[in-house]
């Protein structure tokens, strides 16, 4: 199989919000539902195993939709995009693009705390982002 082969899940951005990460900083994250696609809820476990690999992601604009691309390709083969509504998630995305990462909550957030749950967090290419979201 190539990268060419794999067709990405697309998942709706349920929430947006921003997390501490562990050296104290404020983190954007999106809340997506991976019932159903383990592939995907996976992808934090094995990471955090494995060790980060290779990411890469891309932005698109579509009328008012944004979407995020995920791209991985080690220590798994495996793609997704989140879908985001431009209008309701703009000023969310600029904070995605200044911080220039993005982490996939794929566990409950409300839980979080005591849970302590393990989600994937990429680098974003920032300006690439900040260009897509200027776009008319």
């Amino acid at each position: 199989m190539t990268g060419a082969d794999i067709d990405p899940l697309v998942f709706v951005a349920l929430d947006v919000g921003h997390t501490v990460g562990a050296d104290g900083e404020l983190t954007p994250t999106v809340v997506i539902d991976v019932e159903g696609y383990p592939q995907i809820a996976d992808l934090a476990r094995v990471h955090a195993v494995d060790g980060v690999g290779d990411v890469t992601t891309a932005a698109v604009r579509s009328d008012t939709t944004i979407i995020i691309g995920v791209r991985l390709s080690r220590p798994v083969l495996a793609a997704f995009a989140i879908a985001f509504d431009a209008t309701l998630h703009g000023q969310f995305l600029v904070d995605v693009a200044n911080a220039g990462a993005l982490t996939f909550a794929t566990t409950n957030p409300d839980t979080a705390a005591a849970d302590q749950p393990l989600w994937l967090a990429v680098d974003i290419d920032g300006p690439a982002l900040l260009n897509v979201l200027t776009m008319p």
